[in-house]
């Protein structure tokens, strides 16, 4: 079923939070998940065309949203600091099962314009196994 992106969610357990127990942040409005893989041309002498083999994916992704002053600085503490975070993002809170979760790393940036909102961004990178709820098929 093909679903609109304003239900999408993102999920999280901040650093010394409830150790699995992911919460909706709040306030956002976009997210990306890359899961580009390594490539690694294996083509030899007489192959017709070139080939390659698949290494590990390289997870992380981008967060935005508008500064909200209760909810944005608890995630800006996270960017600060060492700790990864538990994300959990969901394309669509219709098909709550259906998500991506692992551990990652946090980077933050505000910007604030005279013409616009106050945004917050955030680029992640994986910090520890990625998932897909449910897995997929082999």
């Amino acid at each position: 079923m093909r679903r609109h992106g304003s239900k999408g969610q993102v999920k999280w357990d901040p650093p010394g939070g409830a150790g699995g127990a992911t919460v909706v942040v709040g306030s956002l409005n976009q997210w990306t998940l890359d899961m580009a893989r390594d490539k690694e041309d294996v083509t030899c002498f007489g192959d017709t065309n070139k080939q390659y083999v698949l290494g590990l994916p390289d997870i992380q992704g981008e967060i935005n949203g508008i500064w909200d002053e209760e909810e944005s600085p608890e995630f800006l503490r996270a960017a600060l600091g060492d700790v990864p975070v538990m994300l959990e993002l969901v394309p669509s809170s219709l098909t709550p099962t259906f998500f991506f979760t692992g551990l990652a790393y946090l980077d933050g940036s505000l910007d604030c314009a005279a013409d616009g909102a106050v945004t917050i961004s955030s680029k992640f990178v994986a910090a520890g196994p990625w998932t897909m709820e449910p897995p997929a098929v082999p």
